[in-house]
């Protein structure tokens, strides 16, 4: 099999072949279809998190080891299966649920593999889909999606699902209540794509890229806000007779997008973070007792969680997000724009 593995951090990727794996237990092989370019593989190979006031959290203290193949949003079809794995068959094309867990801790045995305290996430602590292969240890990961294209299912996995859950955080919202969506990125669109299945409340979108606004107003009746043409405060008050909004969920996450969402938050509003920008939030405490808040963060999401986002997919038939298709050569490339915010929608790369 040929891989494309990070050998060292904020270098360029390096192909490495080595022998194809063969499944035991419950493992299951499949050969990838598409895999997604997530924001998470591009600060896995820069190497760190910024955290503000020139702070960083590197992916080494994580537990990481390099050499990795990244590449956590994958849809692939089942060549062979371990002698234990009944319920994968040769020739089922499934989205893998990326955030494997050690299937033991507190966590796992309640959903929330995500947050698993000894984690095996695929392409971050295990070998992801920059490869032709990828090895999984259990079919339980597996999520059918029928009806729905590789390219397109594939990016559900992290940042179809981290949209997801981070809405259903902010549930139940009235018609006459409203939400703010910070970023109209990757998992912005993904947020857009599904809100209305969630609720009838007004939604209003802020981001800095007239391209990206365009799109949101294609997937559906929203209200957009360019940041860098009017003071979103002040069009969110007046949208909102002054109440400001009762959720509002950042999925970029830096200094001035959280200090802008604390500031908008109604009484009884709920603030979800995240993005992973970077940066501290600095806010007056007070106001988070007297009014009432709720702030909160929100990474990736539950195995359950993503069988509900796919089959709300299957069955609305739901509009699907831009979605830019490269070669696995061009990956390299792909962080890049990834970095510099040029990619609209999600950018999936094929063996």
């Amino acid at each position: 099999m040929k891989s494309l593995k990070l050998a060292e951090f904020g270098k360029p990727l390096q192909w490495v072949e080595s022998e194809t794996p063969k499944p035991k237990g419950n493992e299951v092989l499949l050969k990838v279809d598409a895999c997604g370019v997530c924001h998470s593989d591009l600060h896995i190979w820069e190497g760190y998190y910024e955290l503000g006031d020139d702070e960083r959290m590197y992916i080494a203290d994580r537990g990481v080891n390099l050499p990795l193949t990244m590449g956590h949003e994958v849809v692939g079809t089942v060549v062979e299966t371990g002698p234990d794995a009944k319920g994968a068959q040769k020739g089922d094309r499934r989205l893998i649920y990326p955030w494997i867990g050690c299937n033991d801790c507190k966590y796992c045995i309640t959903d929330r593999m995500h947050m698993c305290l000894s984690p095996g996430s695929l392409g971050v602590f295990k070998d992801g889909g920059y490869s032709d292969f990828v090895m999984i240890p259990h079919e339980q990961y597996l999520v059918a999606i029928d009806g729905l294209k590789p390219e397109n299912a594939c990016s559900y996995a992290c940042a179809g699902l981290t949209a997801y859950s981070a809405l259903k955080k902010m549930m139940p919202l009235d018609k006459d209540e409203t939400m703010v969506i910070i970023g109209a990125g990757g998992l912005g669109l993904m947020a857009m794509q599904v809100v209305k299945e969630l609720t009838a409340a007004a939604v209003i979108v802020i981001d800095v890229d007239d391209n990206k606004l365009n799109v949101a107003t294609q997937l559906g009746d929203f209200m957009t806000i360019n940041s860098r043409k009017e003071n979103p405060l002040e069009v969110v008050m007046n949208a909102t007779n002054g109440k400001g909004a009762s959720a509002i969920v950042d999925f970029v996450n830096n200094e001035a997008t959280a200090t802008a969402a604390f500031n908008m938050l109604q009484k009884n509003g709920t603030m979800v973070m995240v993005g992973l920008f970077g940066g501290k939030l600095t806010f007056s405490n007070p106001v988070v007792a007297l009014k009432n808040l709720t702030i909160r963060g929100s990474y990736t999401g539950g195995l359950a969680e993503l069988r509900e986002l796919i089959e709300i997919v299957q069955n609305k038939k739901l509009k699907s997000i831009p979605v830019q298709t490269y070669s696995l050569d061009a990956a390299d490339d792909i962080l890049a724009k990834v970095k510099k915010g040029e990619i609209t929608g999600r950018a999936v790369v094929t063996p």
